[in-house]
């Protein structure tokens, strides 16, 4: 795997060659290029390279940096025609499909997409081998009992596990199509971890059948990303240029671009973390916290003292503090303001929020970024707004970065309201 850089470390091309010598001195032969390569060479000023255990792997690693950097010259994974990609849909019994760019962008895809990829023959190989071990069910399931009890193609091939005859819970089915989603992003350690543990509990149980079978989906994952099977998907990224926090942030852009139409290179240099704090409503405090470049900037965290009540009512309170905050322009503009909460918390913000400056939400339990779709040239109503859910893995540095500003925001609002909160005892008993 390699990638080549311009002078300021944007991300040029990534490619992958069984043989980076020969392939690089290919981009000596001035005469014989293509215009676009030609371009590729002349703005190129490093270029870097990462040793990958397999061809598949390297297929998996292209597609997930090139997803996330977008690089100008990856023409053939970005134009319409050839992308592939792995589709775990949102429903209560999500399926695993296979599709094309262009029926991402006319219709409504939902759930988890993986990809973009250029070999429909290595998806196909990938999914028949991770089908052997997570089995997942074709049939569109809504988990009504008295409907869709014709087993499906694959029930036969024990190859599903049985949703289509009722023989599976709603739980266990997502369990193991949580535990797919991780081995397609190449969390191979993280899955191995997680049946052993349900293998030793099921042991402990004397649930001999299941233990058996647990053991020999760490037997067939074992075996499947050895070397001859040419399959052992890696989707963490190369460090690159870049740092974690910085990774993190370069895929935020893509999600604020994508969702609120903002420039593909908008800055996120500041970002200011807002979080509600009071016991039943009382002593109620808003923290602020910024972040600069992706790291906490103490000396620029805020406090607001709520005084216009003292009863529960969270968006109130953050109506007010976002209010004052805008009273404040010198301390200078955020790129981006995230609340802790999900869309309440953002209508409470947008319907004072000014400034034209993006805000975002973290809801918890799974943790998730909330993105409210605000096109400019097609204002909509609070009330019909429409939001983008972005569910990411635990390890993802974007939810990792919205997790940390969430964290210190509600750290430092607690730390405010007990202030507050032993003040007023003190007064009560003098």
């Amino acid at each position: 795997m390699y990638w080549f850089l311009d002078s300021e470390d944007n991300v040029l091309y990534v490619g992958k060659a069984k043989n980076l010598k020969n392939r690089v001195r290919s981009y000596t032969q001035i005469k014989q290029l293509s215009h676009r390569i030609k371009q590729l060479v002349v703005t190129a000023e490093q270029l870097k390279f990462e040793t990958l255990e397999s061809e598949l792997e390297a297929l998996l690693v292209e597609a997930e940096l090139i997803r996330t950097y977008q690089p100008h010259f990856n023409v053939l994974l970005k134009d319409d025609k050839s992308p592939l990609y792995i589709q775990i849909t949102d429903e209560l019994f999500p399926r695993v499909k296979k599709v094309r760019k262009k029926e991402i962008l006319t219709k409504k895809i939902t759930g988890t997409v993986l990809g973009p990829f250029q070999s429909a023959y290595k998806v196909t190989e990938v999914l028949k081998i991770a089908r052997r071990i997570f089995p997942w069910c074709d049939k569109n399931k809504t988990g009504d009992q008295t409907k869709n009890i014709v087993p499906c193609f694959y029930y036969h091939l024990d190859l599903c596990p049985g949703a289509c005859v009722h023989q599976i819970s709603v739980a266990q089915y997502q369990e193991t199509i949580s535990q797919l989603i991780l081995f397609l992003r190449g969390k191979k350690k993280a899955v191995l971890q997680n049946l052993k543990t349900q293998m030793q509990e099921a042991v402990a149980q004397e649930a001999f059948e299941e233990a058996a079978k647990l053991r020999d989906q760490i037997r067939v994952i074992t075996e499947v990303t050895t070397k001859k099977y040419r399959l052992k998907p890696n989707l963490v990224l190369p460090t690159l240029q870049l740092s974690k926090t910085q990774n993190g942030l370069v895929y935020l852009q893509k999600l604020l671009s994508t969702y609120s139409y903002v420039p593909k290179k908008y800055p996120l240099e500041r970002i200011e973390g807002y979080d509600v704090s009071n016991t039943q409503g009382t002593n109620p405090a808003v923290a602020m916290v910024t972040f600069i470049d992706g790291q906490a900037d103490t000396s620029k965290y805020r406090v607001f003292n709520i005084k216009s009540l003292t009863t529960p009512n969270d968006y109130h309170m953050m109506k007010e503090a976002i209010i004052r905050r805008q009273n404040h322009p010198e301390w200078g503009r955020p790129n981006l303001v995230i609340v802790d909460g999900g869309k309440g918390q953002i209508r409470a913000a947008l319907s004072i929020w000014q400034w034209d400056i993006p805000i975002i939400g973290i809801a918890k339990n799974p943790d998730r970024i909330i993105i409210p779709i605000l096109d400019p040239k097609n204002k909509q109503s609070l009330s019909s707004l429409k939001y983008h859910i972005e569910k990411l893995q635990g390890s993802h540095p974007t939810l990792q970065l919205a997790q940390q500003v969430r964290d210190e925001a509600h750290r430092f609002s607690q730390k405010q309201h007990k202030k507050l909160r032993a003040k007023t005892a003190l007064s009560h008993t003098l």
